[in-house]
């Protein structure tokens, strides 16, 4: 018994689903990026010590941190700033002083919030399997929309870094198991796409979150329009189910039945199954639950090779990616529309890379994507500073191009490793990339105590080599993919085997079978 031939493999059931955490992504993108509204480039001057500060009344808004002590040539430091309100009614940064020595505070939000995004991964993707999809979903919702609402009740900095971590660790934990939720329950044909999808989701709450912060200037309205949108996600209660999946390998085969039977009504399926087939599926999957751990792929002279350029290829994506995500205040022009240039970038990028990991396969498309992104952030150092509207081009690319790859990766990764560790290599390749999301929000200090060109020279370098390294894994287009280890290990070193063009060969929940594609 095929389960997605008894419900339908894409029917109202999963549509609606996908709805739901699709929207769940739209919205969470947002609290990724949220500091770089909460924290703009808003203009500043100095106005204490007072009696060492000459002609006051005259002095600009000068982001000055040190004064000059009258008639003598030396300088004190600022105790005290006043802010330019007039664009910016308020934000964290007038709020608790965030500039001059305390400036990088901002770079260490942002890296307390994706050190909350490693936590969440390592926590709940284990209480995932161990309890369930549905209940971590519910106390991932729990601690994001009590700590988004909390957040607001902010009496000082620190309570609003720590509110921070809480919210990434509960956000991440709800994107992350609602996209494996979402995965297992949709039929193998259908999953390609349904990743697309869910990373259009991630897109859309890119390019619209500059638009939500144009309209809330005022750093604390600003998160209540983004706490607010959570509110309807309660009514997801009684309509999200758990994973069917999840409960065959557990043996609950009650629960199973219950769900395959609401989920064949509403794509309009007559179910036809007994607690026979039920059974047989059960024991199928229990004898395919081999667990491996990474350590096992790190045995194998030809998998570790590539396990470990993967774990580069990640790092430097995520760093990349939110590097240059982050910084768009810093860019020429109106930070709004660079934000939100920015995003809509994310739209071509995937249909380009969905055209080319179709046309021309998945190393060639991750090499040149890489190579390009390199000579983009080399040129952004190379152009005057005057040329602002080609600077803030060769960025844009940048960003597209790294966009791709990055998305890219979760496809190819997943490909080159069999099944027995697939899963388990793809989490521990995302966590190499939590590592240089956490680091990525201080390349603006880099650049503050060396050069302004080097943060784009890293980029660039990183990219470069991440672009070469990719050209050493093999192919995947067309392959028939590992199942055990020494299928992996070997991978890559015989011929590819082409199925017949007029049949195609589907595993679908631990059941092969072959259908006529004409």
């Amino acid at each position: 018994m095929d389960m997605f031939t008894a419900i339908g493999s894409f029917g109202p059931w999963q549509r609606y689903i996908l709805a739901v955490f699709f929207y769940v992504n739209l919205i969470g993108i947002w609290q990724n990026l949220a500091m770089t509204f909460f924290a703009p480039n808003i203009p500043f001057r100095c106005i204490e010590p007072t009696d060492e500060l000459a002609a006051f009344n005259e002095t600009t808004f000068d982001n000055s941190c040190e004064v000059p002590v009258n008639s003598t040539n030396t300088s004190v430091p600022c105790t005290r700033w006043q802010y330019d309100h007039s664009f910016y009614p308020e934000t964290i940064v007038s709020k608790w002083d965030l500039v001059c020595d305390r400036e990088w505070l901002i770079s260490l939000t942002n890296s307390v919030y994706m050190i909350g995004f490693l936590f969440s991964v390592l926590i709940f993707g284990q209480i995932s399997d161990s309890f369930g999809r549905f209940p971590t979903v519910v106390i991932c919702f729990v601690f994001t929309i009590v700590s988004m609402f909390a957040t607001l009740k902010s009496v000082s900095f620190n309570m609003f870094l720590i509110l921070r971590f809480l919210q990434a660790f509960g956000r991440t934990g709800l994107a992350t198991v609602g996209i494996v939720l979402v995965l297992e329950i949709v039929g193998p044909q259908h999953r390609t796409e349904t990743g697309v999808v869910i990373q259009i989701g991630w897109a859309a709450g890119f390019s619209t979150l500059a638009a939500v912060a144009w309209f809330f200037k005022d750093w604390f309205w600003l998160q209540m329009a983004l706490s607010v949108p959570y509110i309807p996600l309660v009514l997801a209660y009684w309509l999200v189910p758990e994973s069917p999946r999840w409960l065959l390998a557990k043996g609950k085969t009650k629960e199973l039945q219950k769900l395959l039977k609401k989920a064949a009504k509403m794509n309009g399926k007559e179910l036809k199954i007994d607690a026979k087939d039920i059974q047989e599926m059960e024991n199928k999957a229990q004898e395919n639950q081999k667990s491996e751990t990474i350590f096992y792929v790190l045995k194998w002279p030809r998998m570790r090779i590539r396990v470990l350029n993967l774990y580069y290829s990640w790092f430097v994506n995520s760093f990349l990616y939110y590097g240059l995500s982050f910084h768009t205040n810093d860019l020429a022009g109106d930070p709004y529309l660079n934000f939100t240039l920015a995003g809509l970038l994310e739209f071509p990028s995937y249909l380009i890379l969905y055209w080319g990991i179709k046309k021309r396969g998945r190393r060639p498309m991750l090499a040149v994507l890489m190579l390009v992104a390199a000579a983009s952030c080399v040129a952004i150092s190379a152009v005057p500073q005057d040329l602002s509207w080609l600077r803030t081009s060769f960025a844009m690319l940048g960003k597209f191009c790294v966009t791709g790859s990055f998305g890219l990766l979760y496809i190819y990764t997943s490909e080159l490793f069999p099944t027995v560790v697939r899963n388990i290599t793809v989490g521990s390749c995302s966590m190499s990339a939590r590592v240089g999301s956490i680091i990525a929000p201080f390349v603006r200090e880099l650049g503050k105590v060396t050069h302004p060109v080097v943060p784009n020279l890293l980029f660039g370098f990183l990219a470069l080599t991440s672009g070469l390294l990719g050209l050493l894994l093999p192919e995947t287009k067309d392959q028939k993919l590992p199942d055990t280890l020494e299928d992996g290990e070997n991978f890559g070193e015989f011929p590819k085997e082409k199925n017949d063009e007029n049949t195609r060969t589907e595993n679908t929940f631990g059941t092969i079978r072959t259908i006529n594609t004409h």
